[in-house]
């Protein structure tokens, strides 16, 4: 009887200390609102896609980003398709994130 008094005491604590220090998760959807950049510079690089195309960008400071510039993500965002070459300026705006390099990506909702 006191080893079962034992576990359930053990199991209530282990609970409550887990539930007091366990953090609220962030969804990704939180984490883009917060995310939201814009960036002008030279079109370096052009990958094309199915609907759309990946441009590296590289500001005047000498920062890289990667855009998606996607014809269905502008749409939806009530923005106008426009394909940019090598060479051009181009701002964009949009959520961004980073990969486990460093490398910024942004999808693009907004061309300038």
């Amino acid at each position: 009887m006191k080893k079962v008094l034992a576990i359930i005491g053990l199991t209530v604590l282990l609970f409550s200390i887990t539930h007091c220090t366990a953090k609220p998760a962030t969804s990704s959807t939180d984490m883009e609102k917060n995310n939201i950049i814009s960036v002008t510079g030279k079109v370096t690089k052009i990958e094309n896609g199915k609907d759309g195309y990946m441009a590296t960008i590289q500001d005047a400071q000498g920062k890289e980003y990667v855009a998606t510039i996607s014809i269905v993500n502008l749409q939806k965002s009530g923005s106008t398709f426009k394909r940019y070459e090598v060479g051009n300026t181009i701002t964009v705006q949009g959520p961004s994130w980073k990969d486990d390099q460093g490398k910024i990506y942004i999808k693009a909702e907004q061309l300038k």
